[in-house]
């Protein structure tokens, strides 16, 4: 009885066994039938400054992901991925550095596939600690210094650096040296005490190494300054021909209104990271004469026509360079995921240092674009630009040129 009961308790699991192998066998053809469909959204997301100092460019850096994904979505989404439709997430750093890893682990928990913005070094340093553990990609637009492509993370990528930036302003501080007339280019400086902050005036030093330019004045400061009044001050004591601020773009803002109400200085050039629409907007006529470093030239790219018609339509203006700036973080993700066909981090990172942005895929700018093995642009568009009259007139390079430059002070 007992080697009965024995035997039909071996059949009966035998035939559970082949039954469970039976409906996993099913459920696995299934699931890879349907694979390629599975995935209707991939959530992408923006982790970034929308409060505090940096909100203004941080908002509009957004807004041209924004109008990105809505011209990928609109033309049939992530093709590779059956027409899977990117959606945003939003996570606000508040300007704040001791915000990157706590907003960067809530964008880990809630299943991004991949993160684009960042303003301010130290914050997207500490995100990217987490997000690279947790093997999720970002591209980074604002967060600048060297530092964050020199750790070796292989899913952390740069828009801009440190070096390339200071490379940018001394080849214009130069040509401005020369287009002003300016004979003795003393140099009134400020620097934020901040990674971004020291690596810039490291790497501008470096090429100063031999001259032309000396600084006759020099002062450092905190990331949570506001008040600018004293720094003002100090960068035009000495009178000097150009005025620098290797700072934030709110920074450059709050010094062009104190240098043209209250501290009336004779620079004949002022040279800062504010950025053009921006500080135009908040300083009106103060901004006259200002420069700003632009990364984007006067272009007819019938994909530019397309972001300019999107944009207009949903906020009610034309794209600025920044929002060309958010609008390209999202055309690499959405490039790099229909290269992968995957929404695995590994995958998508490994695609972003393969994948080239065209016309053919979205590119605005006139240089193809694509990400070296350290994580950084092949190629940074850089160009300058400088208030005329309310006017925003390219004046360098040459080959770009609307207009001559004219004196700040002037």
């Amino acid at each position: 009885m007992a080697m009965n009961t024995r035997r039909l308790a071996a059949a009966l699991g035998g035939a559970c066994a082949l039954a469970l192998a039976g409906c996993a066998s099913s459920g696995s053809s299934s699931s890879s039938a349907s694979a390629s469909t599975a995935v209707k959204t991939i959530t992408i997301c923006n982790v970034t400054d929308f409060s505090g100092a940096q909100q203004p460019l941080s908002k509009t850096e957004d807004d041209g992901g924004v109008a990105a994904a809505d011209i990928i979505n609109a033309a049939g989404g992530i093709k590779s991925l059956g027409g899977a439709k990117l959606a945003i997430q939003k996570f606000d750093t508040q300007s704040n550095p001791d915000m990157g890893a706590p907003e960067a682990t809530k964008a880990v928990a809630a299943g991004c596939k991949a993160i684009w913005g960042g303003e301010i070094t130290d914050t997207v340093l500490a995100a990217t600690a987490v997000t690279h553990r947790a093997g999720i990609p970002w591209v980074d637009i604002g967060g600048i210094g060297d530092e964050v492509h020199e750790r070796g993370f292989g899913n952390v990528f740069q828009m801009l650096t440190t070096t390339g930036i200071a490379k940018a302003y001394y080849s214009v501080m130069e040509y401005a040296d020369s287009a002003l007339g300016i004979t003795d280019p003393t140099v009134g400086l400020s620097v934020s005490d901040t990674t971004y902050g020291q690596e810039f005036y490291s790497a501008w030093s470096a090429l100063n190494k031999n001259g032309p330019f000396k600084i006759v004045s020099n002062v450092s400061y905190p990331l949570t300054t506001t008040d600018f009044s004293s720094i003002a001050a100090r960068m035009v004591s000495q009178h000097p021909e150009i005025l620098f601020n290797m700072g934030y773009p709110s920074d450059g803002i709050a010094l062009g209104r104190l240098f043209k109400q209250t501290f009336h200085t004779t620079a004949r050039a002022f040279f800062s990271t504010a950025q053009s629409t921006v500080a135009m907007s908040q300083l009106g006529s103060l901004a006259n004469g200002q420069l700003f470093g632009a990364s984007s030239p006067p272009t007819t790219n019938p994909q530019l026509q397309k972001l300019n018609s999107v944009y207009q339509s949903k906020f009610g203006s034309p794209p600025s360079i920044e929002a060309w700036q958010g609008y390209t973080a999202v055309m690499f993700i959405a490039a790099a995921l229909e290269k992968a066909a995957s929404t695995s981090g590994a995958a998508i990172a490994s695609a972003l240092h393969s994948v080239s942005l065209t016309a053919a895929n979205g590119n605005i700018f006139p240089e193809t674009l694509g990400f070296s093995s350290d994580g950084t642009l092949n190629y940074v568009p850089y160009y300058w630009q400088q208030d005329q009259g309310g006017k925003l007139l390219f004046v360098y390079p040459p080959s770009l040129k609307q207009a001559s430059l004219i004196a700040y002070a002037g």
